[in-house]
């Protein structure tokens, strides 16, 4: 799994990949530390001098010209990539506080308590900043202030992972509790025991692959394999842990501002650059490796790219709905 993302400090000194530095940003492991055993770092080295230039650049239009104040410009800046020194307010900008009583507080049962305590030390052990004590009794809190606001979700594993994002990116443990309990509770259907919202939008994706990439349908249904076995993950954990960590906060980027629309932009624009593969197919574990390999394919680590293809789809909340809809009368409950 890629973990690693990258963000220049200086404009023009950083013309070259800086070895000097074992952990980026937020305290994952560069591909060229020697504790890095992924092989990856040739893969990475070509990506980030093709991606290193994107950012720069468009940490320089951010500055120059400030489309936090217009709504529509705003739009297109999110998608060309949110520079890492305004993330965290743009992220935070449609955001409710606890403090205004939003949720209200229940109680957490003692097992829900105790999955959290277990998931603690699994969540990203090699990050500089999450494998300290104090930092995991700040995601612990974290998490139990989902239990503790959003009782029919309680804790679901993988919720670690998007909490540890929140809290590096945020970098303020009461603002990125309030973002992770509200970014949770637009998507708490996809949680709790019958996961019926999650059964819901693997039926979408599904109507979107049979439109887009048929052949990928046509290979599922062959080998009798549901979406939800396959990429069921993708959005419970929204692509954190399947996904190269800059892909991933691109994604988040355009999700937060925009909306559902762009986990099944992303998962139909992966499958269609991969239709070749999974096509092919001929059984159940071929289709899983397979599967598995978009996480680390050219595709998922170019993000910008990824992003640009994603955004060019006809696919918008409005239809997401629609399709909603229609599966909420398909499946079963």
């Amino acid at each position: 799994m890629y973990v690693f993302n990258f963000y220049p400090t200086h404009h023009k000194s950083h013309k070259k990949i800086d070895f000097r530095s074992d952990v980026d940003d937020l305290g994952f492991l560069r591909p060229w530390s020697p504790q890095e055993e992924s092989g990856c770092k040739k893969q990475y080295e070509t990506w980030y001098a093709s991606y290193l230039p994107i950012v720069v650049r468009r940490r320089c239009r951010w500055e120059k010209e400030n489309p936090r104040r217009n709504s529509h410009l705003l739009q297109r800046f999110v998608r060309k990539g949110i520079p890492h020194s305004f993330r965290k307010e743009l992220w935070l900008r449609s955001c409710p506080s606890r403090k205004d009583g939003v949720w209200k507080k229940h109680e957490v049962p003692d097992e829900v308590i105790k999955q959290i305590k277990l998931d603690l030390p699994r969540t990203f052990p090699d990050n500089k900043f999450l494998k300290t004590e104090n930092t995991r009794k700040t995601l612990g809190r974290a998490l139990f202030a989902v239990a503790e606001h959003i009782p029919s979700v309680g804790y679901c594993q993988g919720l670690n992972f998007v909490a540890g994002i929140i809290l590096l990116v945020v970098n303020d443990e009461s603002r990125a509790i309030d973002l992770l309990v509200h970014l949770v509770s637009q998507r708490q259907d996809y949680y709790g025991e019958n996961m019926i919202g999650l059964r819901r939008d693997m039926h979408v994706l599904h109507s979107l692959l049979r439109e887009h990439c048929p052949r990928v349908i046509v290979t599922l249904e062959k080998l009798d394999v549901g979406l939800d076995m396959l990429v069921g993950k993708w959005f419970v954990c929204w692509f954190v842990e399947s996904l190269p960590m800059e892909t991933v906060l691109r994604l988040w980027d355009c999700m937060i501002y925009e909306g559902d629309e762009w986990l099944f932009k992303v998962a139909v624009t992966l499958f269609r650059s991969n239709m070749m593969a999974i096509s092919s197919c001929e059984t159940i574990d071929q289709l899983m490796t397979e599967v598995q390999n978009i996480g680390t394919s050219k595709t998922a680590l170019y993000c910008h790219q990824l992003i640009l293809k994603s955004a060019a789809l006809p696919i918008t909340n409005k239809s997401i709905e629609n399709l909603r809809i229609e599966a909420e009368r398909a499946i079963p409950e």
